[in-house]
């Protein structure tokens, strides 16, 4: 099942920002990663993960 970006687009930016939060005070595992890796992916279409990894990109260069 996946879920629309024109109706539940907001759900994409919450995940990226949640993820983001976790991976800057290490307090995700690899183990916690691949699980939140393979939820996002069986619940998005491409456009969605587009829009994640441009998200977690902009983030890694805003640290830089």
């Amino acid at each position: 099942m996946q879920i629309s970006v024109s109706s539940e687009g907001e759900w994409v930016k919450c995940w990226s920002k949640h993820v983001t939060c976790l991976a800057q005070n290490n307090d995700l595992s690899s183990r916690e990663v691949d699980t939140y890796t393979d939820k996002l992916v069986e619940h998005t279409s491409s456009t969605e993960l587009g829009l994640v990894i441009k998200d977690l990109l902009n983030h890694i260069r805003m640290q830089k």
